[in-house]
């Protein structure tokens, strides 16, 4: 069976397959996200794709309002010390490299005094050199962040483990058993299928990062494989713990990280619609989440 990937058609699915969480009450009024997608390094072509997804799940959810820094001047403008005051969470969906921040304190400051921060996917494979640190010491943006990407191999199949069903990014998956969604025929690498969930895990493919520098005292596991993805290196189905998405507190603000967000089909797919809408909303504050560290 052919189904052609239409985005907002699949976030309209999305979202009617999976309802809003009702323990978020509707704000008196909207909160307000910045999502930066400045590529300093490797462009994904998905990017289009996350823009359109995290704005029609804010406009359908009517939870928040969507802005966007596309270009240097956008995040020259839009990312002052003075502008970052009218949102409430900022978004690297697909960022790559030094990003041409106008106050690289005062983005740090905003998360850690009290806002959101989110990431997907390459959102780690950005600022491993951030302005104001010292030569060969751990990025602060990677601090903030729980870890830095370090690497990949080829695209593969995971079965992640669901490590927290309770946390708003992956209740919906704690409730989806065998829900599996047709992709093209033209998917290569023989994945046939979107994402599932059997049991405790969730079955995606998509390209899976490696880390270091994973601060993993201070890190709360939302998804996370036991082997070493079977990505065609020599390391494949080692055992291991590699990390797939966390959360954590950055002094009195929230971040929520997720690894997967590659390809086009992932944006598209209904569970990971899901995923990100609770990590976002987790990132406003509009749904809690422990973040102990696990």
């Amino acid at each position: 069976m052919r189904i052609k990937l239409m985005p907002l058609c699949a976030v309209a699915v999305g979202l009617s397959l999976f309802p809003l969480y009702k323990s978020v009450a509707a704000p008196k009024a909207k909160k307000h996200v910045l999502v930066v997608t400045v590529t300093k390094g490797f462009r994904h072509d998905s990017i289009a794709v996350a823009e359109e997804t995290i704005k029609q799940l804010g406009d359908t959810s009517k939870q928040w309002e969507t802005d966007f820094a596309r270009t240097d001047d956008d995040i020259k403008t839009k990312m002052t010390a003075v502008s970052l005051k009218k949102y409430d969470a900022i978004i690297f969906a697909n960022t790559t490299g030094v990003l041409p921040l106008p106050d690289p304190k005062a983005f740090l400051a905003f998360v850690s005094g009290g806002k959101g921060f989110a990431a997907m996917h390459s959102g780690g494979d950005t600022f491993h050199q951030f302005p104001g640190d010292a030569p060969d010491t751990v990025s602060s943006y990677v601090k903030m962040l729980g870890g830095e990407f370090v690497g990949h191999n080829r695209q593969c199949q995971i079965s992640g483990m669901i490590t927290d069903p309770k946390f708003p990014s992956n209740v919906r998956l704690a409730k989806s058993q065998m829900l599996k969604m047709m992709l093209p025929q033209e998917q290569k690498n023989d994945a046939r299928m979107g994402t599932w969930v059997r049991n405790d895990r969730w079955n995606a493919f998509d390209e899976i990062y490696l880390y270091k520098n994973v601060d993993r005292e201070h890190l709360h596991t939302l998804i996370k494989m036991d082997t070493h993805p079977d990505d065609g290196s020599a390391d494949a189905k080692k055992p291991g713990e590699y990390m797939v998405s966390w959360a954590k507190s950055y002094g009195k603000g929230r971040v929520f990280y997720t690894s997967l967000g590659h390809r086009k089909e992932m944006w598209a797919d209904p569970l990971y619609q899901s995923h990100v809408t609770g990590g976002i909303l987790f990132a406003l504050g509009l749904a809690k989440g422990d973040v102990t560290p696990n």
